[in-house]
């Protein structure tokens, strides 16, 4: 009977061992994946809450330069101000380099008839997880939540902490 030289005999991988391989990377790489998605909602959130702060600023700027508060607006295309004064002329871009509109939403500022003046965000077309990221950042942020951006029926008082569910989000700027 012949004798086998098994110090010779190379040993290769099976198919089941590439297999459980290729799973284990698999699982990896999504799991990496939705990491990757959450910090980048994390990251849109961020930018639109210094994007609102940046409008805040921009307003008392105004205030300071104009005497009335402004009431910017972006109608699609572009801001216009349609503050008491009158001067149409005079819009954000004034006061930063960037307007602050992104991808699903825009940010402006507005008077309220009972005189309370806010940095307000159109949020209703960014995604859901942005928005649950807004709304964890809303406390610690001082981020009011509001059904639509108009003023008819929107008073200081009845601000609320802002929800996921909401449309615009305001921070006061003076109440």
């Amino acid at each position: 009977m012949a004798k086998r030289n098994f110090k010779s005999r190379r040993r290769a991988f099976t198919l089941v061992e590439l297999l459980i391989v290729i799973i284990i990377i698999g699982i990896l790489a999504g799991m990496m994946m939705l990491s990757a998605g959450a910090a980048t909602d994390k990251a849109t959130a961020t930018r639109i809450i210094s994007d609102t702060r940046t409008m805040k600023a921009a307003a008392v700027m105004y205030k300071a330069d104009y005497g009335s508060w402004p009431l910017w607006i972006y109608t699609g295309d572009k801001y216009v101000n349609r503050d008491a004064s009158g001067d149409t002329s005079v819009l954000p871009g004034k006061y930063f380099d960037v307007d602050p509109v992104g991808d699903g939403y825009w940010i402006g500022a507005m008077k309220l008839p009972d005189g309370g003046v806010f940095a307000v965000a159109e949020v209703s077309n960014i995604s859901d997880a942005v928005k649950k990221s807004l709304e964890a950042s809303a406390e610690s942020s001082a981020l009011y939540g509001v059904a639509a951006l108009n003023s008819g029926g929107m008073t200081t008082a009845a601000l609320k902490s802002f929800k996921a569910t909401d449309k615009g989000l305001v921070m006061i700027i003076s109440k």
